[in-house]
């Protein structure tokens, strides 16, 4: 009897340091995730009611619901597809791998690519799709031909991107063992920090500097108001492939730029909007919501890993070759999970930047006319079915938005 208990111990004490472990690892990315969803926007802050019949006329609406709507679902029509892709690879993994006569790493890899170029092949149809749909509404001007050649560089990219993290990961799994996600995930955000230090000067060639005219003194402006006034501003020359208009915050540390597309320029917007627009990109930066989205990565890419790991497991490993497409697939179903997570945080920093935007501007007429504008112009459905907002909007709404520039106006009286 004696004997027993002392043989248990050990073990007890194991599971006791385990589970106060994992405790402790549960605390730390909650109270992670607790700091990385703080923004400034006030927690009292009340959005008043907008409803969309009554900001948009009715050929808005049908046009912008027609557009987005179809959009939306072939959305979901290709994630559909290349799931199903994902699961006949799944399958063909072992044949795939049997036809290689290479070691484990080699095979593997070879395999990953076999599936990529699979996954890419049931995906140009509904690239194509979309492209015919905004040709329809003239949205895109891209020419069939220039869309189709534009796809190879795409096609290289993510072999190229494959193959290293492909490597990178069966190298672990071969090392490491069971334990190897531990190791790659700190391992795969630290190597996405390089590429968001690195691509913003590949991004910047081609485009060009703000002119030196009063409405560029005022965009600097806004810039030193947010507290960033050496973030380069650059134009980007987007008008020759579509009406689109759009921009976006890039890099961290000396990259971190700001590319404004150069339809925001064609006459239909006012230089009060642009200045908006400007001031929305410069708050991203000023509240480091790139550096965020960083932290995220780490915290999300662990579990995903975790889930991999296990779920392949029951394969044999990651290390097989033969598991890649099987992982590669457990790893998108994680993915599409974390999803609708990934879209609430993302939305809160798009809200926080509106409303750094509406502080260094103060001028909330010009967001109101500028977010009815994204749905004039871009067809921005302004009250999206509730589904699509979880599954695919990282925006708020723009009627969400349109609301903000209310409350903001409301807590100035």
């Amino acid at each position: 009897m004696t004997a027993t208990r002392v043989a248990k111990s050990p073990t007890l004490v194991a599971l006791s340091v385990g589970a106060l472990f994992a405790a402790a690892l549960a605390f730390v990315w909650l109270a992670a995730a607790w700091y990385l969803t703080r923004t400034s926007i006030p927690g009292d802050l009340h959005l008043p009611h907008v409803d969309a019949t009554k900001e948009f006329p009715h050929s808005i609406l049908h046009r912008s619901a027609s557009y987005d709507g179809f959009a939306r679902w072939l959305w979901v029509a290709a994630t559909l597809v290349t799931l199903a892709t994902l699961v006949l690879f799944t399958f063909l993994g072992p044949r795939i791998a049997r036809a290689w006569e290479l070691g484990r790493v080699s095979t593997g890899l070879m395999v990953g690519a076999v599936t990529t170029l699979g996954t890419w092949a049931v995906s140009l149809p509904f690239g194509a799709l979309a492209l015919w749909w905004g040709r329809r509404y003239g949205l895109e001007k891209e020419s069939y031909l220039k869309w189709a050649l534009s796809q190879w560089p795409g096609l290289l990219a993510q072999v190229v991107g494959l193959t290293i993290a492909l490597t990178i990961l069966l190298l672990l799994a071969g090392r490491f063992g069971r334990r190897w996600w531990l190791a790659a995930a700190p391992l795969f955000v630290a190597l996405g920090a390089v590429l968001v230090l690195v691509l913003p000067y590949l991004e910047t060639l081609g485009t060009r500097p703000l002119h030196r005219t009063e409405e560029g003194a005022r965009i600097r402006e806004l810039a030193r108001e947010e507290g960033v006034g050496s973030t380069p501003v650059r134009i980007q020359t987007m008008s020759d492939e579509t009406t689109a208009a759009n921009a976006m915050a890039t890099g961290i540390g000396p990259s971190a730029r700001v590319f404004l597309w150069d339809t925001f320029f064609d006459g239909r917007f006012s230089n009060r909007e642009i200045e908006l627009v400007a001031a929305h990109e410069f708050g991203h930066v000023a509240h480091r919501h790139i550096w965020k989205g960083l932290g995220w990565s780490l915290l999300l890419t662990a579990p995903a890993f975790f889930v991999v790991e296990r779920m392949t497991r029951r394969r044999g490993g990651l290390h097989r070759p033969e598991v890649v497409p099987y992982a590669l697939l457990v790893l998108a179903l994680t993915g599409l999970v974390l999803t609708p997570f990934g879209n609430a945080v993302s939305r809160r920093y798009e809200a926080e930047a509106d409303w750094s935007a509406l502080r260094a501007t103060h001028d909330s007429a010009a967001a109101e006319t500028l977010f009815r504008k994204f749905t004039r112009y871009d067809l921005s459905q302004p009250n999206p079915p509730g589904w699509s907002y979880v599954l695919i909007d990282n925006h708020p709404t723009v009627v969400q938005r349109i609301a903000m520039a209310r409350a903001w106006r409301a807590r100035q009286r």
